[in-house]
């Protein structure tokens, strides 16, 4: 089996170090964290307002507000460094030949089918959310978050317009975290190209500063629970018992699209390398299980080669490969939840996104779902430069941070059945595979 480094996992847990995972916080107390904001912010405080409970509110939409600025301040050292290092190292440490490029077109074709299928779901859903008018103006006024790039009825012209930054480091400076990507993106693309010792030189500092960024990004996560109680209680205030209800199915909504996702990409696994039904499964099952319990792609690992050697007789040198490259890279997840969270909190907040926002969030979960960091709440922190991009306000991430315990367990088989699959379309395709 090659020698890959695996990269982080399905936004649960910590980095790996030296085989061990270390679980930085229970996320099963930020959720505690967002039920309590909920009971609060509908139940108690709505009656307490002439005990001076408003500067109570105030205070605790600072504290959320400033939970939410300190995510925001790593999001730039953090992303573009993890970009660099997922382009320009994408050549180095294996071989990329034939099946590193099939592995990553059918990866990236499912991850546009799944994207391409959420939009319309998401938009179709979520558009029967009702928010009041004056609710809407009051989350809009009272929104930390930043517009750089045009909404609503702009032109797919001028929108693109905006995406290559005439300087970067304005475009940093400014927040513009959409038009920096792209030129992160270019910059990892000519650093591939570039003599191996400057590569090597990039790529050195791209993971130090990742490393570094890591550790710090820990630090804001352990203040997890208190920023989510704080923003939850606070838009509990203005949204009332609409919340509690949205959010409930939002998360139905979401665990139902994984399912299904893990139901079609199974099927097509079993169509396609002409297994039967109960001999995927006997190869399959086992990882499903595992990621079920444990929300983590890199805990399956060891059963997912297991189930594709043994059960499925797949040829080493396909497993070794793609297995491990799969796990630390890609997350079909992100096809739908980098989808849905954005439409959803868009709707939630009254904001209004026109066919050029549309786009790039499919775009985006797309091409960047490999920079998820491999701590807790990585994938919220991953998809913040989405929602800055197109005008989502970036406080309605505490919502789909929060619930991450119950739906990422869902979108954790999802990724280990993609996985598998693309696993075994791979070896039955090459001339040594014997799939009975």
């Amino acid at each position: 089996m090659p020698n890959i480094r695996l990269g982080g996992t399905d936004g649960k847990t910590a980095a790996v170090k030296s085989g061990r995972r270390v679980n930085l916080y229970s996320p099963y107390v930020v959720l505690f964290s967002l039920l309590l904001g909920l009971a609060a912010g509908t139940g108690l405080l709505p009656y307490l307002k002439q005990a001076g409970v408003p500067a109570v509110i105030s205070a605790l939409d600072i504290v959320g507000s400033m939970w939410i600025n300190l995510i925001r301040m790593t999001v730039i050292p953090l992303i573009v460094p993890l970009l660099v290092g997922a382009v320009a190292g994408s050549g180095s440490g294996r071989s990329v030949g034939a099946l590193g490029i099939w592995t990553t077109i059918w990866f990236i074709g499912l991850l546009a089918l799944a994207a391409g299928v959420s939009l319309p779901v998401a938009t179709s859903l979520f558009g029967q959310i009702s928010v009041d008018p004056a609710t809407t103006h009051t989350l809009q006024t009272g929104s930390a978050g930043t517009n750089p790039l045009p909404t609503g009825d702009a032109s797919v012209e001028t929108w693109l317009k905006t995406l290559i930054p005439t300087n970067p480091v304005k475009a940093a400076a400014d927040g513009n975290l959409l038009s920096l990507v792209v030129f992160t993106l270019a910059f990892g693309l000519a650093s591939r190209s570039a003599p191996e010792a400057i590569r090597a030189r990039v790529l050195e500092f791209s993971r130090s500063m990742s490393e570094v960024m890591l550790i710090l990004v820990h630090s804001v996560v352990r203040l997890a629970p208190i920023g989510v109680f704080s923003l939850t209680l606070v838009a509990a205030t203005r949204f009332g018992s609409l919340l509690a209800s949205s959010i409930a199915f939002y998360l139905v909504a979401e665990v139902t699209a994984f399912n299904l996702a893990t139901v079609f990409v199974a099927a097509l696994g079993i169509a396609w390398t002409r297994m039967t039904p109960r001999l995927f499964l006997a190869g399959a099952a086992p990882a499903m299980l595992i990621a079920f319990g444990t929300s983590s792609s890199l805990s399956s690992l060891p059963a997912m080669i297991e189930g594709a050697l043994e059960k499925w007789k797949l040829p080493d040198d396909v497993v070794g490969f793609v297995l491990p490259l799969a796990v630390s890279t890609f997350k079909l997840s992100a096809g739908v939840s980098w989808v849905f969270m954005p439409v959803f909190i868009a709707a939630l907040y009254g904001v209004h996104l026109g066919p050029p926002q549309l786009l790039l969030i499919g775009v985006y979960a797309v091409v960047m779902n490999a920079t998820v960091p491999g701590i807790p709440g990585g994938a919220a922190i991953a998809v913040m430069p989405l929602f800055i991009a197109v005008g989502v306000p970036v406080e309605g991430l505490a919502i789909p941070f929060a619930v991450t315990p119950i739906a990422d367990r869902f979108a954790t088989v999802l990724n280990v059945a993609a996985d598998l699959t693309v696993t075994a379309i791979l070896g039955r395709n090459t001339a040594s595979a014997a799939i009975a």
